[in-house]
């Protein structure tokens, strides 16, 4: 305690909260997690909020017209939406116009937001509780929420609106302090810009107008808090203003939404009311298992629930509206709990601003203790308790951001720190979904294939409304709101003037009833393959010709166990799993859009066929086989034909036979022949 007594007066208590802040983001590695594309948990709205981003930053979007890369509007024409006030991704859009679209730069103004809110929030607490252990203390408490750890830099306004708030009741504690109206203003204009972000960060807002009310109707109520109020007619007007803008936008959007029947999410109730049995149970279950410990580990929520538990008990020894802002706030989160029920099931950042519930409950103990107890308060165990514990805290988040910003693989539990709860290791790695790391980069490699930025694209891998939209800079269509799986969506699409379909998953090639919209490859990057609808006029040219003659071998890089057949022009092969593999195929031309690779010939089986015989190209780079397509080889004579796109660079191609009869077998009148289709000027 002597060292940090010693640290103290070096550093000051602002500067000792800017470093402890500091060294929280290096313990949760932010220098690795800025960097990341959009993560797994809700991926869905992080696509939201950069695809607004990106129409405010090149333009496509006006302020108070929203527009997203999903043509989920006007029929299917435009991607005209509104929802929450968009002044977040029009100021984010402001600023890539002068860095180049960043999602760092997105993730860093996140990070230096709530820093600012959280420093305002240490000031607060010091003037609450008139101490910097206690102030800084609780302040970086609050930064081990790992819900606020991962949303704070994750393109969402749910955060930022939390920390409005905060800020809000910065300048409210301020304006009771010396009474003065820029302060007053400066509160209602935070908490109102907090409300606009997100609904549900209006409950501070609520509390202090009903205060207010309580302030104007019955002032002797409050005795001298009163004071912290202003004279009612100027503070009402205020009020009076702030929520007819509140107003304004929501009547606005739902006018706007209206008009072009397109909405990428809903200003409306989720109630419990409206939910099944099962639901419900989900719902319980995922709370249980999971959503609690997003907001605080158990630790913390236990001190919380002492504290709550202590100041009922105490509840005469606290003054009026503190011990209502209290109930307040807690009787709102209830009602908001039951009224955003199906949220409870998997939408964690559903519960980011009902987490002032907690902190003013924990503030108010604090502050009772230090009039009733101090010292209890001041005592030295205490507060080398409180360090342990928020130590713990701190390496509990760091553990669960780990788990979170880990989009690529499996995260095993002997990386991980003791510190998680039993579910959560096996629910995080289930959040890695393989379709998103191809388009990661693919938004490069579409321009060089010919692909424009105003071309629309189809994406049947993607559930959500607009994210693989959004990665590869391309308007169109995923499955949000179409059934990719029939024949009819991809008509529809077409005549809405979908030009190219990207593909990761290979199950969308083995569909027959839409396989004839899977016929011109024009390009594959990584495990994403990008097809032309349109089916544009092509060049042909026959690029290579085998035909198997005696004493001939194959032009080109391959391997064979193979010999000449007694008897025979045919060639016989060992049962090995894979006896011929041909590597060296010309797969690759300027202007190139796609290849066919056609393969004939007469197989026979020693002791006939009963499967097992497969041809297959497949495709790998430098961290492996990213796919494979196989025919079929049964007895006799065969016609097969591949088609694949130009080959991404590092791709590479090898056409094998695989062998898993454990049967020898003839081989006879091999031809393979490559053709070339490439672009017409």
């Amino acid at each position: 305690m002597n060292a940090l007594r010693r640290l103290y007066r070096i550093l000051g208590g602002r500067w000792l909260f800017i470093a402890g802040f500091a060294l929280f983001c290096a313990l949760y590695e932010y220098g690795r997690v800025l960097h990341l594309r959009p993560l797994p948990m809700h991926i869905w709205r992080q696509g939201d909020c950069l695809s607004l981003t990106w129409n405010y930053y090149t333009g496509e979007a006006t302020f108070g017209s929203p527009v997203v890369h999903a043509r989920i509007a006007d029929g299917g024409s435009s991607g005209k939406s509104a929802g929450e006030f968009p002044i977040l991704y029009w100021t984010m859009g402001q600023i890539w116009k002068v860095t180049g679209p960043s999602e760092f730069v997105y993730r860093a103004f996140g990070l230096l937001f709530h820093f600012l809110a959280s420093y305002l929030l240490f000031l607060t607490l010091r003037r609450i509780l008139k101490s910097d252990f206690w102030s800084i203390g609780v302040a970086l408490l609050l930064f081990t929420s790992p819900v606020l750890l991962y949303y704070s830099i994750g393109f969402l306004t749910d955060v930022p609106a939390f920390d409005l708030a905060l800020i809000g009741w910065y300048f409210f504690v301020r304006h009771a302090e010396d009474g003065s109206k820029r302060w007053w203003v400066l509160a209602i204009f935070s908490f109102t810009l907090a409300t606009l972000l997100k609904v549900t960060a209006g409950m501070s807002l609520v509390a202090l107008l009903a205060l207010f009310a309580l302030a104007t109707l019955r002032p002797s109520l409050l005795g001298e808090l009163r004071k912290a109020f202003p004279a009612a007619g100027f503070g009402w007007a205020v009020v009076a203003l702030a929520l007819s803008g509140v107003a304004a936008w929501y009547v606005h959007a739902e006018r706007f939404n209206n008009l072009h029947n397109g909405r990428y999410t809903f200003n409306n109730l989720w109630p419990i009311w409206e939910m099944n049995t099962e639901e419900i149970d989900r719902a319980v279950n995922f709370a249980k298992t999971i959503l609690v410990f997003q907001i605080f580990d158990t630790s913390v929520l236990v001190v919380i629930g002492l504290a709550i538990v202590l100041l009922l008990l105490h509840v005469r020894q606290l003054p009026l509206p503190v011990a209502l802002l209290n109930g307040m706030l807690l009787l709102g989160t209830i009602i908001y709990t039951l009224c955003w029920f199906h949220a409870v099931d998997g939408h964690d950042y559903y519960f980011i601003n009902p987490i002032i519930t907690l902190l003013v409950p924990l503030v108010t103990w604090l502050w009772w203790l230090r009039r009733t107890h101090p010292e209890i308060f001041n005592a030295r165990w205490v507060r080398w308790a409180f360090i342990l514990f928020l130590g713990y805290n701190a390496a509990y988040a760091r553990n669960n951001l780990i788990m979170r910003s880990n989009p690529t693989s499996q995260m095993d539990r002997k990386d991980l720190l003791p510190t998680y709860h039993c579910e959560e290791p096996a629910f995080w790695n289930s959040m890695v979904n393989p379709v998103w790391e191809p388009l990661w980069t693919i938004a490069p490699y579409l321009r060089s294939i010919g692909v424009q930025p105003q071309d629309l694209v189809m994406s049947p891998d993607d559930y959500t409304i607009n994210t693989s939209l959004y990665l590869m800079h391309q308007p169109g269509f995923t499955e949000y709101g179409y059934n990719m799986e029939e024949a009819a969506t991809f008509e529809r699409c077409i005549s809405l003037g979908a030009q190219y379909v990207v593909v990761v998953d290979e199950r969308w090639l083995n569909k027959e009833v839409l396989q004839p919209y899977f016929t011109r490859p024009i390009g594959q990057h990584g495990r994403a393959r990008v097809y032309d609808l349109l089916h544009r006029e092509t060049r042909v040219d026959t690029a290579f010709v085998y035909r198997q003659m005696a004493g001939v071998p194959i032009p080109v890089l391959h391997r064979s166990n193979a010999t000449v057949c007694e008897g025979s022009n045919g060639w016989c092969f060992a049962s090995d799993a894979f006896p011929l593999e041909i590597d060296g195929l010309p797969l690759e031309a300027n202007g190139l859009r796609y290849a066919d690779v056609e393969v004939r010939g007469t197989i026979h089986w020693e002791g006939g066929y009963s499967g097992g015989g497969i041809l297959a190209l497949a495709e790998n780079d430098s961290t492996g086989q990213l796919g494979q397509l196989n025919k079929d080889l049964p007895e006799g004579p065969f016609a097969l034909e591949f088609r694949v796109p130009a080959r991404t660079k590092g791709v590479h191609r090898k056409l094998y036979f695989w062998n898993t009869t454990g049967s020898s077998f003839r081989l006879e009148g091999l031809e393979v022949v490559v053709k070339h289709h490439l672009a017409v000027p």
